[in-house]
């Protein structure tokens, strides 16, 4: 089988604009589920973060933040609970630090992944 050798483009680091677009978008789910005004939509946008994020770390055998992402989706899991049950899309303040740390490697890795991974990992 013959593989395309990558361009130098595809393999340096996505650009910066298109890196905080795509962090934007999980601190904002973020900040409006900790107000108590997420949706399903937002919820969801976290939830492909962490797994997105977690398969990106697996990829590279750095296993060191698993309990980091165990954390984060039983957090998640706490918050779609919460809205079936109360009706109100609200992440609990005690989860927002898990969050955040799985937001802080996310970010990480977007400035550092290279574009030919980035376009299997993002979905926009």
């Amino acid at each position: 089988m013959h593989r395309t050798p990558l361009t130098r483009e595809q393999l340096l680091p996505i650009a910066p604009s298109k890196a905080r677009t795509l962090s934007l978008k999980s601190h904002l789910a973020l900040a409006a589920l900790r107000q108590g005004q997420g949706n399903e939509d937002l919820a969801s946008e976290l939830l492909k973060t962490l797994y997105l994020t977690f398969f990106a770390n697996e990829a590279e055998k750095q296993n060191v933040l698993f309990e980091t992402f165990l954390a984060a989706e039983l957090a998640l899991k706490a918050c779609i609970h919460h809205a079936v049950t109360a009706n109100e899309w609200r992440i609990d303040a005690s989860h927002c630090e898990v969050i955040e740390a799985l937001l802080r490697v996310y970010d990480a890795q977007l400035a550092s992944l290279p574009v030919t991974r980035s376009k299997r990992r993002t979905y926009g």
